[in-house]
Formats: C-alpha cells, structure tokens, sequence
C-alpha cells in the first residue's frame, strides 16, 4: 500500500511538472515552402534551438514579450512573440524579410512535433575585436588565448574536458552555419566565435563541442573601418 501511495504521489510530482512547461512549436519555410534550417536563439535567456530540414523547431516556456533572434548565415532576423502561442515563419531570401503568424495547426502537435527542444548548454562568446586585440596571427591562437580549454591537436580543436579514449574528440567547427576547417578563416574577418560544450543540437558531430564563427558583413567591415 505504501508503494503504490509513493508511486502515485511521483506520477502526480510528473504530471505538475510537465504541465508547468508549455510547448512553443515553430516552422521557418522559404515564399515556395521548402524548410530553412537556421539557429533560433530567445534574447536575453539561456535558451537556443536549430530547426531541422523541414524548417520545425520547438522551444518551452516562451514569455509573451519574448524575442526570438532568427540567426541564418550571417543575417539575423529579430521577430517578437507578441503573445503567440506557436510562430509560423515565412522567409524572403532576397530581401531577407518575414512573415510571422500564429499557427493554430502546429500548436495542436504539442510536444510531438520534434524530438529535440531547447538547448541550454551555451558556453562562451568572444567578439571578434577581442580575439584581435590579442595579437595573435591567426584565429587558432586567439581562440586559444581566450579560451585556454581549447587545444590544437593534430590540425584538430580539441576541449580539455573531452574524454578522446578510443575516438577523435575533434569539435564541430562551423563558419556561418558551414562545417569548415579554422586554419582557412582570415582572423581579421571574423565578428565572433561561439564556444558551445556538448551540444546533442548538432547530432553526434556536436558531442565533443562545437565552435561557431561568424564573420562580418559587409557593412559590419564598413563600420568597423569608420
């Protein structure tokens, strides 16, 4: 008897529990519907996904006067949740220019809608000026310099708090959402570097880590330069 009144008090602890969380599901589509896989971070919250292929993602606990920042190669889109309880986007590549609205269909998918939601392992960010201002040659030693957990082993970024028994404990290393090599990024282009520890976001290749580089615009050289 006293089993079963333990059982149903963690199953009554369960249920609260997941009822104190809300599903926020999302969809980021190109004007012909196809899916844009992009990075979608909450402002000023540690919270962060990545849409799949088919362009779904899934966040929790979404504030009314939320903001989701919409990272895609090197443009960011900055939409309010303005109260929505799901946000379907459609995406102008051209013009880079949005269209959000409410969707009643991928609120009703609920927590099925995708395997993965938020993820809350964001680790560090380091702006470009500062991996300048180190005076290091190039983007493998400012990283290192600023991030003394990083090692460069075997033409590979490594973290130290990896265990590399048996397999290569090498960090995902992605330049505007590309997988890329950082010997071949020009410091002097970069704008900033993102250090995630890891991350399941991006599949088995984010295990050990993942670095996110993103490198300036256009106009962020311009404005650098005045």
């Amino acid at each position: 008897m006293r089993r079963l009144y333990t059982l149903l008090i963690s199953l009554v602890v369960v249920v609260s529990s997941l009822s104190a969380q809300q599903p926020f599901n999302g969809r980021i589509t190109r004007e012909d519907g196809k899916g844009i896989r992009a990075r979608v971070v909450v402002e000023g919250r540690n919270k962060q996904t990545i849409s799949d292929g088919k362009g779904r993602f899934g966040l929790t606990d979404i504030e009314a006067d939320d903001i989701l920042l919409v990272i895609y190669k090197r443009d960011t889109l900055r939409i309010d949740v303005a109260g929505r309880r799901s946000i379907d986007i459609r995406l102008n590549i051209s013009e880079f220019s949005h269209e959000a609205t409410e969707s009643e269909e991928l609120m009703n998918y609920g927590y099925g809608y995708v395997k993965r939601r938020e993820s809350t392992d964001y680790s560090s960010g380091i702006s470009g000026d500062r991996l300048r201002a180190t005076g290091a040659k190039g983007i493998i030693e400012a990283i290192q310099m600023c991030y003394p957990g990083l090692r460069y082993i075997n033409g590979e970024l490594c973290l130290l708090t990896q265990n590399s028994l048996g397999s290569s404990s090498a960090v995902l290393v992605l330049c505007d959402g590309m997988e890329t090599r950082p010997e071949l990024i020009n410091l002097y282009d970069v704008k900033s570097v993102e250090i995630i520890k890891g991350s399941n976001m991006y599949g088995f290749r984010g295990v050990n880590g993942v670095v996110l580089i993103t490198t300036m615009s256009a106009e962020d050289a311009l404005d650098r330069k005045r």
